[in-house]
């Protein structure tokens, strides 16, 4: 029976020592069947679960692959501190060593994490702490594993930098990343004129429909979508990117009220693309200073 279980592995008929565990061998001879192929890529980790007492699950957004999901054995023991040299926390930066997956199904195998920025300031500030998390879920719900985005990128490593520096930079850096998240993934909503007819909006209130990718004026709607004002809408479409806005911030003082309305828009569209709840939706109070 050992004879067989390891052939059906490797496809040919070779003994276990008696007593052997299964376990050891199959991994030696996963290894011994070709040199595996070390990646190293920027990474931000955006996802942390534990797998097991010494284990973790680890989503890295990389530059240059995009989401790879990843298992990091041994993370959490003390003789796996010599390759990592600081925390695979949520939020952090860093270099990271891995073995691609060989399938979509499998996890990527991290084999070193060289830490770059911890980003202590985020975890200093609450509101802070909770923008950025807001954009790392989506980012994870909107990127296809495996497949690069590195404008984005640069979006979500100025947003993060953005969300630190204070209240005005924190509502705007986080809505225009989001904005920013949907338009890399190819839904960029529609937001000065309406979809259907394409009539300009003014300060009239109009309403936005996720199904229909955009802004519907109150001749062509009905009651469908979220009703929004036609000045948000366009201010919205209008908001710079989070790395033009950490070179040159916007002169005019942001309304709290107007950019939460903005992001529950953003997110609405965010959750019928996914068909997934946004969890840290609920954080939009304490991010925008809004009841």
């Amino acid at each position: 029976m050992v004879t067989r279980w390891l052939g059906c592995v490797r496809g040919q008929t070779t003994a276990l020592p008696c007593g052997a565990p299964r376990s050891r061998y199959q991994v030696t001879i996963a290894y011994n069947s070709g040199m595996a192929t070390y990646v190293m890529d920027d990474a931000i980790c955006l996802r942390v679960v534990d797998f097991s007492e010494t284990s973790q699950i680890v989503g890295m957004f990389t530059r240059r692959h995009g989401m790879v999901p990843m298992i990091a054995k041994g993370a959490k023991r003390e003789s796996k501190r010599t390759s990592s040299s600081g925390p695979l926390d949520l939020l952090t930066s860093g270099e990271v060593v891995f073995v691609p997956a060989k399938s979509g199904g499998e996890l990527s195998l991290l084999s070193k994490w060289e830490l770059v920025n911890h980003r202590t300031m985020l975890r200093k500030d609450l509101a802070a702490l909770n923008g950025a998390m807001m954009g790392a879920e989506v980012t994870a719900m909107l990127m296809v594993p495996q497949d690069p985005h590195e404008a984005l990128y640069e979006e979500l490593e100025a947003m993060l930098e953005l969300v630190g520096r204070g209240r005005q930079e924190r509502m705007r850096g986080v809505v225009a990343y989001v904005k920013a998240g949907l338009v890399e993934a190819g839904y960029g909503p529609v937001l000065e004129a309406c979809v259907m007819c394409g009539r300009g909006t003014g300060d009239e209130e109009v309403r936005f429909v996720p199904v229909a990718g955009g802004i519907v004026c109150p001749r062509c709607g009905g009651s469908e979508g979220v009703a929004v004002s036609g000045r948000i809408a366009v201010a919205l479409e209008r908001l710079p990117r989070p790395r033009v806005m950490a070179v040159t911030p916007p002169a005019r003082e942001a309304e709290g009220g107007a950019l939460a309305k903005a992001m529950e828009i953003l997110l609405t569209q965010v959750e019928v693309i996914t068909d997934k709840r946004v969890k840290t939706r609920s954080l939009m109070g304490n991010v925008f200073g809004v009841g």
